[in-house]
């Protein structure tokens, strides 16, 4: 770069630069205030007034479906998984199921955390980026009918630990998907209350007597 070679290079003699070589004038830095800003770096990938990104189309429930499908199939084939998709669409919320004959622990995962890192990625390509106005939910074969009986049988049992121990009762670490299951199914029990713990999007969940005060709570 010239500004990197004028601070380099040795100073001329009196009698001029070296033979065969060109003397390199710096070259003037532009002032701080005239250089091109950075654009901010964040998370927020929703669009904004005046930068020129489009908002997000409004589909239909049938052209949900089909993106839905479309973007499933897509991402599944790319894996090496050929499967059998239905879906079943309600407004903005589009449940797709994939039928696999078999990889099924691979596209799940040993505690679920595949299948929703597919649904993440499943919900940006169906958004197209452009926020989450639409929210796809991932079936692989019954696995999350399987696991949210498994959840509501853990949250009943950790309702009675509760009480019978007079205390708090947390769980394993579980995604927002999960925890939501748990609060659900105890939110009519008047007997107990349910808050997660730590920050994030994996948190452990709390049950604890209603009358006990909360040590360390967040939102879910």
């Amino acid at each position: 770069m010239p500004a990197a070679a004028g601070r380099n290079a040795m100073p001329p003699s009196a009698s001029g630069p070296a033979p065969g070589r060109e003397a390199l004038p710096d070259e003037p830095r532009p002032p701080r205030e005239a250089r091109e800003p950075r654009a901010p770096i964040g998370n927020d990938e929703r669009p904004r007034p005046g930068l020129g990104r489009a908002p997000v189309a409004t589909l239909s429930e049938a052209d949900l479906e089909a993106r839905a499908v479309q973007a499933t199939g897509d991402l599944l084939r790319a894996m090496g998984f050929e499967a059998r998709l239905t879906a079943r669409t309600e407004g903005d919320n589009v449940d797709v199921t994939a039928e696999v004959s078999e990889g099924e622990d691979l596209l799940v995962g040993r505690k679920g955390e595949v299948r929703q890192a597919l649904q993440h990625l499943l919900n940006l390509t169906v958004n197209r980026g452009e926020g989450m106005r639409y929210h796809l939910q991932l079936e692989i074969n019954d696995f999350w009918q399987r696991r949210e009986i498994e959840l509501r049988t853990l949250a009943q049992s950790m309702a009675d630990e509760a009480l019978s121990r007079g205390g708090e009762v947390l769980t394993d670490y579980l995604n927002a998907q999960e925890r939501r299951v748990i609060h659900v199914t105890l939110r009519e029990d008047a007997r107990v209350k349910t808050y997660a713990i730590g920050d994030g999007l994996i948190k452990k969940l709390a049950v604890s007597p209603a009358d006990q005060p909360e040590t360390s709570r967040t939102e879910d």
